[in-house]
């Protein structure tokens, strides 16, 4: 990957986050706290989890470039992403700060990937999550950094039309 690629991802992920904010923004506060099942998130919870796993996949390429080959990563029951969408917790989340948390994961993710160079994206290293053992960090950019946010824009709106 060039740094064009890179400044692309960068401008991806501000699109995500820019049309987030912009739903967060047209909804009713109250409706974003209603889940549309008991086996799905509300859109708060949704927010709540793309704003604790950013910076948790941040936390992690920044690391694996200070300490390439390191094992990474988490599977679905580590404990920061379940206590970030736990309804408890959630209903702490005021609409403000979700949209300023959000705000300010877009220069985080700038800063981030300002660090990487091409040949860190293919250096590969171990998984507590066997799904993405051995993957490159262009996957955790990729998949965990940009296209998670993108699909959570995705969910939200689908969730926000089931309650709505």
């Amino acid at each position: 990957m060039t740094t064009a690629i890179l400044n692309e991802k960068v401008e991806v992920f501000k699109k995500s986050i820019q049309d987030i904010i912009k739903v967060l923004g047209e909804t009713e506060d109250s409706v974003l706290y209603i889940k549309p099942s008991e086996k799905e998130w509300s859109g708060m919870q949704i927010v709540s989890h793309v704003l604790e796993a950013v910076d948790f996949w941040l936390a992690d390429l920044e690391a694996l470039l200070i300490v390439p080959g390191a094992k990474w990563g988490r599977n679905h029951e580590h404990v920061r992403r379940l206590a970030a969408v736990d309804e408890t917790v959630v209903s702490g989340l005021q609409k403000d700060a979700a949209i300023a948390g959000l705000q300010g994961l877009v220069p985080k993710v700038e800063d981030a990937l300002l660090k990487v160079k091409e040949e860190d994206l293919a250096k590969t290293a171990p998984s507590y999550n066997p799904n993405f053992d051995g993957k490159p960090l262009s996957f955790l950019v990729d998949h965990l950094i940009v296209q998670h946010v993108v699909g959570h824009y995705g969910q939200l709106v689908r969730h926000l039309e089931k309650v709505q």
